[in-house]
């Protein structure tokens, strides 16, 4: 598959879903390394979204790194690679499970720990905000993103997407789509990445095994 621009708004839901089914059948048919799978889906999922910037993070070690990415910066993907959080001397945090703690909103994600009831969480875990300036605004929003460096609002980006790849319980991934304009994933956008999402997760399963 080769990149092409994100969809067109005009593009109809059906035919982006079709095209994202038979892409997904191609990469199960040829790919079997998840790095692989991960470079092919970030293609698709910018072309999804319409998004400047894509990237998936994969399950490697105690976290979950940049496995692809298209549009984001060197130093943000630097930055941002490893969500472990550690104590001064560089130990790894860990949870009353022994799970090593993810930090900043890709960790809550990945982590399962959102709370459905508050607008910026879907019914299926993900993580979708308009605006970051207007999160960071709110009370609620300061609560939520806690001591983060709110890496994505400091790099300019108002729109943010953050779509788990999970089945069975298990986590796999996450699927990231930031944009520096504000709204740019409608509901219509929005469910699509999570049937991607869904539709990834059944490729890692067999790939990460």
């Amino acid at each position: 598959m080769t990149a092409t621009s994100p969809a067109p708004p005009t593009a109809r839901r059906p035919d982006l879903e079709r095209r994202a089914f038979l892409d997904l059948l191609r990469m199960a048919n040829t790919l079997a390394d998840p790095e692989g799978i991960a470079r092919q889906l970030v293609v698709l999922a910018r072309h999804l979204s319409g998004c400047e910037a894509v990237a998936i993070r994969l399950k490697a070690g105690p976290g979950f790194p940049y496995a692809a990415s298209l549009g984001f910066p060197a130093r943000f993907l630097v930055l941002e690679d490893d969500l472990c959080a550690k104590d001064g001397d560089g130990h790894l945090l860990r949870d009353e499970h022994r799970k090593p703690i993810l930090a900043c909103l890709c960790g809550q994600v990945l982590s399962g720990r959102v709370d459905r009831a508050q607008p910026w969480f879907t019914d299926r875990g993900s993580f979708i905000t308009a605006s970051t300036s207007a999160l960071l605004a709110s009370p609620s929003g300061i609560q939520l993103l806690g001591s983060t460096r709110n890496p994505c609002h400091v790099e300019g980006y108002e729109t943010v997407g953050l779509f788990p790849i999970r089945r069975d319980d298990v986590t796999y991934g996450l699927i990231q789509c930031n944009d520096r304009r504000p709204g740019r994933l409608t509901p219509e956008a929005i469910d699509l990445m999570e049937n991607l999402a869904v539709s990834a997760s059944h490729l890692f399963q067999l790939a990460m095994a």
